[in-house]
């Protein structure tokens, strides 16, 4: 448990000075979601790169840009940080609206969302606040679904839906 929220302030100690304007809850929720990667396994990953989609925020999309390129991840997976787009194939996306946009992920994406209900299928991990602090939800079955393998120390500090 310890070692996640270390992780995440070493992640966001990196970054501290970039990207002022974005809000200092979503640099939190970036640094979670570079770290997620570093407490679970998935076999549908090969060789190529993981793709990470964001959402229609720019600004997101580059202060993760900058996480990911500042820490080496420990598989030595290499991580590219897109835009989410129609032609774009996504390991991971990260959701912050309930639009097509869902519609057009492969049923293999790990999706991580603000959003309690999405339209056609429950995100993996998503945010919510409790006690003014940043919190997440864990979906076992859709973790099952997956196939993923979560670590029990990210388990341990999320709320399991």
């Amino acid at each position: 448990m310890r070692s996640l929220f270390i992780a995440v302030a070493l992640t966001l100690a990196v970054s501290h000075s970039a990207y002022a304007d974005l809000k200092k809850l979503d640099k939190v929720k970036a640094a979670y979601m570079f770290n997620f990667t570093k407490f679970m396994t998935w076999s549908s990953i090969n060789s190529d790169p993981v793709n990470f989609c964001v959402q229609n925020d720019e600004a997101f999309q580059q202060f993760l840009t900058q996480l990911v390129e500042s820490r080496p991840t420990s598989s030595g997976t290499s991580i590219r940080i897109v835009m989410l787009d129609k032609k774009q194939s996504c390991t991971f996306a990260y959701l912050i609206e309930n639009d097509d946009s869902l519609v057009n992920l492969a049923t293999s994406t790990i999706i991580i969302s603000d959003l309690p209900n999405l339209i056609d299928r429950p995100a993996l991990f998503t945010f919510y606040e409790e006690n003014n602090r940043l919190r997440f939800e864990i979906d076992l079955a859709e973790a099952e679904r997956l196939e993923l393998t979560i670590s029990s120390e990210l388990l341990k500090v999320a709320k399991i839906k």
